[in-house]
C-alpha cells in the first residue's frame, strides 16, 4: 500500500490487503515476491587517481529488468536486498571510466565486486562541472565552446545597462541564461521579440508568449540594443559555472535507488501533430513527424503520482498515460499502457492527479485540454477549456475539484468542477503570468501557482475568486514548482538563480534560501511528511533534501548524469519517486534515502 502524500485515501487498510493479495496471487514467467529469496552485492572502489568519496555504484539486474544505485562509503559499496540473477555492475561518476563487470547472483549469495576506475583528464569546459552538457546534446543544443567564459550569477551574466531591467521583467523567465548562447544582431533580436509578441509562432498553437503584455516599439527597441551589445555574433558564449554536489557520505550511506526499466515496445507515435505556426493550404496543414534535426522522438516517463496500487506516470512522446506496479517482478506485466484515443491526438501530456474515485487527470501542454481516464473502464474524457492554452500542471482539492494552471496561453488557474463537471478559468492580475507549477494548500484550500514568466508566487482564493501575487526578489523569473507543507507554509523554486524560496501566507514574509552549490536549479520543491523539504536540482544531477530548522542541504546524486527531473512525488514512508526523460536509460525511479526498513521494504 502506498499514500501520495497530499492525497490521503480513507481506504488505506483495504488497499493495503489489496496489495498483498495482489502481490502474493500473481503469477509470471519469473518467481512471485513471496518466493524469491534475496542476496547482495559488496565491494570496493579503487581509483587510480583522486579520492573515491560518495561514488555511484550501479548494477543492472538483466532477469528482471531494475537497477539498484548505491553510494561508496570510504571507498567500500553494499547493495542490500538484491535480487538474484545476472547483474551489470559499473561505477558512473563524472571524471572517472569504469568498466562493466558481469556477474551472476544465486539466491542468498553475498557476493563481493571490487571495482577498479581511472581519472579522466577532463577538457576545460567539461571541468566546470557543467552537469547540463548531456541534456543540451539530447535537445540538440551545443556544448560549450573552448572560449566559454563562466560567470558566477545572472547578474554577473546580464551586466547593467538600459534595457536590462525590461529583460529581466519580460524575458529571463522563460529564457533563464540562454541568451548567453544565443549570438544574434540587433535585427535579430528584434524578430525575435516581435515573435513572443506580436506575430509568433512559440512552441505551443494557442497564444504568443507576451501576446498580453504591453510594450512599446521604443521598449523592444532597447531590449534588443541590450542584447545585441552584450550577446552579439562576435561575443563569446557567457555560462554560468556549475559546481559539483556536495557529498555527504554519512548520509549517503543508508541511500538506495531502484529504477524500473521500461519495456522495449512502449508506444512511439509517428508524428507531433500539426507544425506550430504553419498555414493549412486546401485543407492540409504540414506535420511534425519527429524532433529537429530528424531524431527519433525520445522516450519518458514525466510527472509522476502515488496512488494505492501503484505509480501513475505521463509519457509525453508516447502519447500514453501508464501505470507501473512496483511490486510485479515480471518485467513484462509491470507496465500498463492507455494510449491516448482519437486522430491527430499528440497532446504532449504533462502533469496528472487523481480523484477520490480513481480516475487520473492529466494536463496537455500542446492539446490544451484536461484529459481524464478511468482505469476500471478504460473510458477516456478530454474536457472542454473555454480558454484553451499549454496546461501544465494539475492538483485535486479535498472536495475533488480538479485544478490546473496555464503555463502557454491565457495563463491563470482553472477548476473542473467536481459536481456540475464545468471548466470555469480565471485570468492572473498579471498579464501573462503564466502558471508552471500547481499546490493546493491542506489548510485552507488556496490554490498556490508558481509564476514562471514574471517570477511570482501567486494564490488564488476559490471562496472570493481573488488573486495575490508575490514577488520574488531574488528571481530573474523561471520559478517552477511549487509545494504546500502541512502547516500551509508555501516552497517554490527560484530555478535561474538557484534559491529555495519560502512563503508564510498569514504574514506574507518571504524567505529566499541560496543553495550551497554554484550554478544550481532548483526544479521541484515538494514536502515531505514532516515538513523536509525536496528538491530537484537539474546541473548537480541530485536531488537535494532541505532541513528548514537546521538549513542544511544534502545531496542525493540520482542515477545517471545530466538528469533533467521536473517533479517528484513524496510516499507516506519518506520514500521519493520520479521519472526520467533525455536520458540514456528511461526508467521509474523510487529513493529509499534511509534504505529499507519495515515502513519501507524493497519492491518488488
Amino acid at each position: 500500500m502506498r499514500e501520495r502524500l497530499s492525497h490521503p485515501r480513507i481506504a488505506a487498510i483495504l488497499a493495503f490487503v489489496l496489495a498483498v493479495f495482489m502481490a502474493a496471487t500473481s503469477r509470471g514467467q519469473v518467481q512471485t515476491p513471496t518466493s524469491v529469496t534475496r542476496g547482495s552485492l559488496s565491494g570496493t572502489v579503487t581509483a587510480d587517481q583522486g579520492a573515491v568519496v560518495g561514488f555511484r555504484v550501479t548494477v543492472h539486474n538483466l532477469t528482471y529488468k531494475l537497477w539498484y544505485t548505491v553510494f561508496t562509503v570510504k571507498g567500500h559499496y553494499t547493495v542490500p536486498q538484491a535480487l538474484p540473477g545476472s547483474y551489470d555492475v559499473i561505477v558512473l561518476e563524472k571524471g572517472f571510466s569504469s568498466p562493466t563487470l558481469r556477474v551472476d547472483l544465486a539466491p542468498s549469495e553475498e557476493k563481493t565486486v571490487d571495482i577498479a576506475v581511472k581519472n579522466l583528464a577532463a577538457r576545460a569546459a567539461a571541468a566546470q562541472g557543467a552537469s547540463t552538457e548531456g541534456m543540451t546534446a539530447a535537445m540538440g543544443g551545443p556544448a560549450p565552446a573552448a572560449n566559454t567564459i563562466w560567470v558566477n550569477s545572472m547578474e554577473e551574466l546580464y551586466p547593467p545597462g538600459p534595457g536590462r531591467d525590461l529583460l529581466k521583467a519580460n524575458c529571463t523567465g522563460c529564457h533563464g541564461s540562454e541568451f548567453g548562447t544565443m549570438h544574434r544582431t540587433k535585427e535579430g533580436y528584434r524578430i525575435g521579440i516581435a515573435r513572443m509578441t506580436e506575430t509568433g509562432p512559440t512552441d505551443v498553437p494557442f497564444d504568443t508568449n507576451l501576446g498580453h503584455t504591453y510594450l512599446t516599439g521604443a521598449q523592444k527597441d532597447q531590449m534588443a540594443e541590450y542584447l545585441a551589445t552584450n550577446f552579439g555574433p562576435s561575443t563569446p558564449d557567457k555560462r554560468l559555472k556549475v559546481d559539483p554536489p556536495i557529498l555527504d557520505e554519512d548520509a549517503l550511506a543508508k541511500a538506495i535507488y531502484v529504477s524500473y526499466d521500461i519495456p522495449d515496445n512502449f508506444p512511439r507515435p509517428p508524428f507531433r501533430g500539426d507544425r506550430v505556426g504553419a498555414n493549412e493550404i486546401d485543407g492540409v496543414t504540414v506535420q511534425e513527424s519527429s524532433m529537429p534535426g530528424g531524431r527519433a522522438l525520445p522516450q519518458m516517463l514525466h510527472d509522476p503520482l502515488i496512488v494505492p496500487d501503484g505509480i501513475w506516470y505521463a509519457n509525453p512522446t508516447g502519447n500514453a498515460m501508464i501505470h507501473l506496479d512496483p511490486t510485479q517482478l515480471d518485467p513484462n506485466r509491470r507496465y500498463t499502457v492507455y494510449p491516448l484515443e482519437g486522430s491527430n491526438t499528440y497532446t504532449f501530456l504533462h502533469g496528472i492527479t487523481a480523484d477520490s474515485k480513481g480516475h487520473i487527470y492529466w494536463a496537455e501542454i500542446i492539446g490544451g485540454q484536461l484529459g481524464e481516464l478511468d482505469p476500471a473502464t478504460g473510458k477516456q474524457i478530454r474536457h472542454y477549456t473555454p480558454r484553451r492554452g499549454g496546461m501544465l500542471q494539475v492538483v485535486t482539492d479535498k472536495d475533488d475539484n480538479i485544478w490546473f494552471g496555464m503555463v502557454k496561453g491565457p495563463g491563470g488557474v482553472g477548476k473542473l468542477d467536481a459536481k456540475t463537471r464545468v471548466v470555469h478559468q480565471w485570468q492572473t492580475p498579471t498579464p501573462d503570468n503564466l502558471i508552471y507549477g500547481l499546490a493546493a494548500s491542506p489548510v485552507d484550500g488556496t490554490i498556490w501557482g508558481a509564476g514562471y514568466s514574471k517570477g511570482q508566487v501567486t494564490k488564488f482564493d476559490p471562496k472570493t475568486e481573488e488573486y495575490t501575487e508575490y514577488y520574488a526578489p531574488g528571481s530573474w523569473g523561471q520559478i517552477r514548482r511549487i509545494g504546500v507543507d502541512s502547516k500551509g507554509i508555501v516552497w517554490f523554486s527560484e530555478y535561474s538563480t538557484g534559491i529555495l524560496g519560502r512563503l508564510d501566507p498569514s504574514t506574507g514574509k518571504m524567505t529566499e534560501y541560496k543553495m550551497p552549490t554554484l550554478g544550481a536549479n532548483p526544479y521541484d520543491a515538494w514536502p515531505d511528511k514532516t515538513d523536509k523539504i525536496w528538491i530537484s536540482d537539474q546541473p548537480q544531477s541530485s536531488l537535494v533534501h532541505f532541513d528548514p530548522d537546521t538549513k542544511k542541504f544534502t545531496y542525493y546524486p540520482e542515477p545517471q548524469l545530466n538528469w533533467s527531473l521536473p517533479k517528484v512525488e513524496v510516499e507516506k514512508n519518506n520514500t521519493v519517486w520520479f521519472g526520467a526523460r533525455f536520458l540514456p536509460y528511461i526508467t521509474a525511479n523510487h529513493l529509499y534515502p534511509n534504505g529499507y526498513s519495515a515502513d519501507a521494504p524493497p519492491e518488488p
